[in-house]
């Protein structure tokens, strides 16, 4: 960002970041076997549409990507506006592979800075989240356990944090690990 810019006042967003995402595809094998907890073979990846023919086209791409990648998916929006593509697959590696792909879509068409998340779902007695920031290349467990009244198992969250801190760039900063109550999936 050059001197002009920051004296009008304009910014440039923050890069997101994507090889970090690989590390959740060796890190659910230390999820199941520490935790009892089995992947739904579902990921999804959340972003703010722009209306524009650029990311139409960008979007159209993402489909015919999904389509060859012979990945079961879906495409929906949230009551907040967001875009969700869900994936979805046995093989547990295939559905971090096609989450990668459609946020490297996203970025190399020039819209990164729209990409919000990637959520990977878990599940034994309890629902788990693993919630990846792009903005921060980082990954944060969530464990609601009354999604109605927003109440959230944080004990169970920081045990996994601290397991798998080994395995998975982990966010530090507990105020950023926000909480996705009504996740489409």
């Amino acid at each position: 960002m050059g001197f002009l810019d920051s004296l009008l006042g304009r910014t440039k967003g923050i890069a997101p970041k994507v090889d970090s995402l690989f590390s959740m595809a060796t890190a659910y094998i230390t999820l199941s076997t520490e935790f009892s907890l089995s992947s739904t073979g579902k990921a999804g990846i959340c972003f703010k549409p722009v209306e524009s023919g650029d990311f139409d086209q960008v979007e159209n791409e993402i489909v015919e990507l999904l389509k060859i990648s012979e990945t079961t998916f879906e495409i929906k929006q949230d009551e907040f506006g967001y875009a969700w593509v869900i994936v979805a697959d046995v093989q547990f590696e295939n559905v971090v592979s096609d989450i990668h792909a459609v946020s490297s879509t996203l970025i190399d068409g020039g819209y990164g800075e729209q990409v919000l998340c990637a959520v990977f779902p878990f599940r034994n007695q309890k629902s788990v989240f693993w919630i990846y920031s792009y903005k921060r290349g980082k990954f944060y467990p969530f464990v609601p356990v009354e999604p109605k009244q927003h109440k959230r198992d944080y004990a169970y969250e920081f045990r996994l944090r601290s397991v798998l801190q080994r395995e998975l760039p982990i966010e530090q900063e507990l105020e950023r690990w926000y909480p996705l109550w009504d996740v489409p999936f």
